[in-house]
């Protein structure tokens, strides 16, 4: 199971409702309006040798011609290097790839207080299938992120191709609380989003948030009703602790979750 955490004005909410979980649009964002501007980056490090450099385009990239064989190498010692070889990469990777970004657990408080639209909003429980789903709609990348202290290192023209892009999956220490398994598709530059569909049945149910308005519970048992194993829940704090706990949604009565 994965789970979306969906966050807005109350007024919005319901909408978004119908569009991600009724209508099945899964949105992958460009990661340049993300709240991360420092989503893949990396440490760059270059060829060892231009001995080393040669023997990996003769296995990888033959058809490379010598002059920008030339260029590539220059890139790495000229007055470039640092521009080149990490930034300019980095802004054409941030322009050229949209994410999705979905959860391995829907019980955080940290995310509900900071994706959750603070317990307003809802998450969106899908199968663990809807991956293979979206990889039949567009070319995907999926996994789970990976917190470290460190950037990963790309080591160009040394490793085999694609096998240096650990970065793709890599965020720091600090954003552990999110436990996000990413979904990277590539599309045209200079859009905010990349909007894809799935069958709503990947969609296994939803857990509201525990300030959920009336308008979007009714969304939600509107949907239970046509759909009897669709799953509707609400958060609800446990009696004995500070864990998360989620109840289902009654079609008559309302909990005071939100102060327990």
């Amino acid at each position: 199971m994965f789970y979306k955490f969906v966050g807005g004005g109350d007024e919005a909410l319901p909408e978004t409702f119908d569009k991600a979980v009724v209508q099945g649009s899964v949105k992958f964002g460009s990661p340049l309006v993300f709240n991360d501007p420092f989503e893949f980056k990396f440490r760059s490090a270059p060829p060892e040798s231009r001995e080393a450099f040669e023997a990996w385009h003769d296995r990888y990239d033959k058809h490379r011609s010598p002059e920008a064989r030339d260029n590539a190498w220059d890139s790495f010692h000229g007055p470039g290097a640092g521009w080149s070889d990490e930034i300019v990469p980095r802004m054409n990777l941030l322009s050229n790839v949209y994410v999705a970004c979905l959860a391995r657990r829907w019980d955080s408080h940290l995310m509900w207080g900071h994706y959750g639209g603070a317990h307003r909003g809802f998450v969106i429980r899908y199968r663990a299938e809807v991956v293979e789903a979206l990889a039949r709609v567009v070319s995907l990348m999926a996994g789970p992120v990976v917190y470290v202290d460190e950037p990963p290192t790309y080591r160009w023209f040394t490793d085999p191709p694609n096998a240096s892009l650990a970065f793709l999956w890599a965020k720091p220490s600090e954003w552990s609380y999110e436990q996000e398994h990413r979904l990277i598709a590539m599309g045209e530059p200079g859009r905010q989003a990349l909007l894809l569909t799935v069958d709503p049945e990947m969609i296994d149910g939803v857990i509201l948030g525990a300030r959920a308005s009336e308008a979007l519970i009714g969304r939600a048992l509107a949907l239970r009703e046509k759909r009897p194993d669709f799953s509707v829940e609400h958060v609800s704090s446990r009696r004995d602790g500070y864990g998360l706990s989620a109840c289902r949604m009654d079609d008559r009565t309302r909990s005071m979750t939100d102060m327990l």
